[in-house]
């Protein structure tokens, strides 16, 4: 059990819906309490160029941190259009239909245009994290884009670098609604990040493939040179747009830093950014301190497993000075004494992807995917050629059209045992009322799931890769069944969990709250 790595936090707090004004079902138990997380625990990532890691694998690590949430999951399957037919964006704004969309796996949360994540049939994974800009002036046509630019992305893009020009060509076009947001985008061979700025500018860097980034909640691209385009890209006006606002003056020695002249006024500098950050650092053994002007990506001193990946998303800050207020998690409970938390209280899911492009991508590319905090689930593999999803990761009778992922039904929260996500959601905010004797159990029975499903790997894709040679058709049944199998012992373990543990699954009292969104804002 390594208790020096594992990162966590009281707080959390919901993302804002986008319509002015919405209704919201939320659960009122008094043992889930509404907790409020500051706008820096907003997600976090981690990308690891296939150099930096141990065995040549790329690798993508998310937290998606949403407060109090449903999460669905769902594989779209690929579609084809006919020629002539027309995508229309959620604000009005339209573009012409592709021949053929992608499949994907997607995690779904109802109501939510910045929370979604992806992986579609050809390896490509998308998440995102906020990231304030400085930027006050909106400039959309039609309605501009914010939710669709994530979901065109899954549909349309083979490689990340692709999803990288179709995103930016989309905010060029239609303008971006949110303060502002950087997506993580990896496939088989390369990680980029794409920052997107209000109005019409981005910027995007490749992760170099024998470096690491880490991204808490402000933009991570700082020095970048537009003019290599192998690595860098942005809209052709972001440096003369940032010009003209006075926010940068050209200087022969130094080259332009899009995080300094674009990045909200103390994002760099704020304690539950810089905190996280230094966790992350400190977990993969670097040097760097708390107030150090991190960089970009660095080249990690030992290269990085799926396992350290994992470790890392789901610690509590321990044996970190002045942020561990525990004693390592033996005299309190993190999530309400200590700070600088990367997995916390408003964590919905936790995914860590590797990418293996040596193998077919149905098999080579795998989400390992654990549901609400993944300090208590464990991560279970998804693999990229899945066709289904077990019946009970998805509330059945909701979702027929993408009206509603925008406007759920008034019960979208209305808690039930037979949906796996309210069980996992259960456990892991009753852990918290008796944390220091609950946790450990919880904790041992996740990693003891881990290492199994790790020392299964290598012979059930052995397995796997031999049918595919000769029927791919018949192993995409084999893998879909596999993680499908995985997922349901989750689950039932989980179920099990409570019982051990002595907690009851609640009768939840519902009631609409009316929330005021202000969408240019994105404060989520």
């Amino acid at each position: 059990m390594n208790w020096n790595r594992i990162v966590n936090m009281k707080n959390s707090r919901m993302k804002r819906f986008s319509s002015s004004f919405l209704l919201i079902l939320i659960s009122c138990i008094t043992s889930l309490g509404q907790e409020i997380l500051p706008s820096e625990y907003n997600c976090f990532s981690v990308l690891v160029g296939k150099d930096a890691s141990v065995d040549g694998t790329l690798l993508y690590g998310h937290n998606d941190d949403d407060g109090f949430q449903l999460v669905n999951y769902y594989v779209e399957p690929s579609k084809s259009h006919p020629e002539g037919a027309v995508a229309i964006l959620q604000y009005g704004g339209s573009i012409p239909q592709v021949s053929t969309t992608n499949k994907f796996l997607w995690m779904e949360v109802p109501g939510m245009e910045v929370s979604d994540s992806f992986m579609n049939e050809y390896g490509v994974c998308i998440g995102s994290n906020f990231c304030g800009s400085r930027e006050t002036k909106m400039d959309t046509t039609q309605g501009g884009i914010l939710y669709d630019l994530r979901f065109i992305m899954a549909q349309r893009a083979k490689t990340a670098r692709e999803a990288i020009h179709i995103a930016g060509s989309l905010i060029e076009q239609f303008g971006y609604r949110g303060s502002g947001r950087s997506y993580c985008i990896s496939d088989r061979e390369e990680a980029w990040v794409l920052s997107a700025v209000k109005g019409r500018r981005w910027a995007a860097a490749r992760v170099p493939d024998d470096e690491v980034m880490i991204l808490p909640n402000y933009y991570p691209i700082a020095e970048m040179d537009i003019k290599d385009t192998v690595n860098y890209l942005g809209s052709a006006d972001l440096i003369s747009y940032a010009q003209e606002r006075g926010w940068y003056k050209p200087n022969e020695n130094e080259k332009f830093n899009f995080r300094k002249t674009y990045a909200s006024k103390g994002a760099f500098s704020n304690k539950g950014n810089t905190g996280r950050a230094w966790s992350a650092y400190s977990s993969l053994e670097e040097d760097y301190q708390r107030n150090d002007n991190f960089p970009f990506s660095f080249k990690p001193k030992k290269k990085v497993s799926k396992q350290r990946l994992m470790e890392l998303l789901a610690g509590h800050s321990q044996g970190m000075q002045g942020m561990d207020k525990t004693e390592s998690c033996t005299i309190g409970n993190p999530y309400e004494l200590n700070e600088g938390m990367i997995c916390n209280g408003g964590t919905i899911y936790s995914f860590v992807v590797e990418s293996r492009p040596w193998m077919p991508v149905e098999i080579g590319t795998v989400m390992w995917i654990a549901p609400r905090r993944c300090d208590v689930q464990p991560f279970i593999p998804w693999y990229c050629g899945v066709t289904k999803v077990p019946d009970n990761y998805a509330k059945k009778g909701y979702f027929n059209s993408m009206k509603d992922h925008y406007n759920p039904p008034a019960d979208i929260h209305q808690m039930s045992k037979n949906l796996a996500y309210w069980n996992f959601e259960v456990l892991s905010a009753n852990i918290n009322s008796d944390f220091v004797q609950k946790y450990p159990i919880a904790f041992d029975k996740k990693i003891k799931t881990e290492v199994s499903l790790f020392e299964a790997q290598e012979k059930f894709e052995k397995e796997a890769l031999k049918i595919y040679k000769n029927n791919p058709e018949q192993a995409i049944h084999l893998i879909t069944e596999y993680s499908n199998e995985q997922a349901n012992k989750s689950f039932q373990q989980t179920v099990q969990l409570l019982t051990e543990l002595g907690i009851p699954f609640p009768s939840p009292e519902t009631k609409a709250i009316k929330i005021k969104d202000e969408v240019p804002a994105e404060n989520n």
